[in-house]
């Protein structure tokens, strides 16, 4: 999601943020490969976040890049991939879901290259790292922001049916450990989520966590129109899942961003590679996927804190941050 023009008022986990430093450097010089999704860096979303990333390991460690972007079909993201490995390419970062089935035919042509996947934990392979973030300590710190501001104590979660229900079980733990009594609503579905938030609203409710990826105006301008008509409805947004750009009208909504960290966890690959080891942790033991999930602890999961209504209760905040690392 695009950030806001306004003050940033709040960052959280102030003290928890992790700051990767350099270890020893290689003796020989890394190449690692990025595979970026359709647009390339400049879409405000996974892409720019993973380039953000490459910018700092170039500077902490002997790093040669070699990037290319796809034009989206799998046929061409095979070809990307490939191309990458034939350069010279050690390391190989895809950035998205959308590679997930392309990485898995050329992971296994090339069982002695590691590759990594961004926001994504399907690929069943060892030599697959899989960057992901743990979505219910971001879902709690979320839900307990919304609790705190909300004046009616009704909030809602809005999601697309085809993602993790980690953002809400998060959401409804962090609510609930907030305010006593606060009414929590859930709507996920593929389309129509302009929709959703236009009837929690008529419900009463006054935050809405959106966890949708992509561009969805329609929330926005339900949230928009509903302030305008006398009702006090704020947003708690996901980046870099969601990259919208905002008009002013929708901006001073906005009450928070649920951050992923994407960039950090590009260098943590990179310097893991540099130093000849790679990101096997298990993250599903039936699937077999492995790689690193971060979370709250080693910066991964983040809030921005955009309005004064909720920037008042950043040690509150941050307080919770250290109950949703135990997630």
């Amino acid at each position: 999601m695009r950030k806001p023009r306004i003050a940033l008022v709040g960052i959280l986990v102030a003290g928890l943020c992790v700051t990767f430093t350099p270890g020893a450097q290689a003796a020989r010089t890394l190449t690692v490969g990025v595979a970026y999704d359709t647009g390339g860096p400049g879409d405000h979303s996974y892409n720019d976040a993973v380039a953000a990333g490459i910018v700092v390991a170039k500077k902490l460690y002997a790093i040669n890049v070699s990037a290319t972007v796809t034009v989206g079909s799998e046929s061409d993201r095979i070809l990307r991939i490939r191309s990458l490995v034939k350069r010279g390419c050690k390391l190989v970062i895809v950035v998205g879901s959308e590679y997930a089935a392309s990485l898995k035919i050329v992971a296994k042509d090339y069982p002695t290259r590691q590759f990594a996947i961004v926001n994504d934990a399907t690929v069943n392979s060892l030599n697959v790292a899989s960057l992901v973030f743990a979505e219910e300590q971001g879902g709690y710190l979320a839900g307990v922001a919304a609790a705190l501001v909300s004046k009616t104590a009704k909030i809602g979660v809005i999601g697309n049916s085809g993602q993790s229900k980690d953002f809400r079980t998060g959401f409804v733990a962090g609510a609930r450990s907030t305010k006593r009594g606060i009414r929590i609503q859930t709507r996920y579905g593929k389309q129509s989520w302009g929709a959703f938030a236009t009837t929690m609203i008529a419900g009463g409710v006054d935050v809405i966590f959106l966890t949708t990826p992509g561009s969805d105006s329609e929330v926005f301008d339900a949230v928009v129109i509903a302030n305008s008509q006398g009702k006090s409805v704020g947003l708690i947004g996901l980046e870099p899942d969601q990259y919208l750009t905002l008009a002013a009208t929708a901006k001073k909504y906005v009450l928070a961003s649920v951050v992923k960290r994407a960039d950090r966890a590009v260098v943590n690959v990179i310097a893991r590679s540099v130093a000849g080891r790679s990101l096997k942790d298990v993250l599903d033991s039936v699937l077999g996927t492995y790689g690193r999930r971060y979370g709250i602890a080693d910066g991964g999961i983040e809030i921005s804190l955009w309005s004064p209504a909720i920037a008042k209760y950043t040690k509150t905040i941050n307080a919770a941050a250290i109950r949703a690392g135990e997630l």
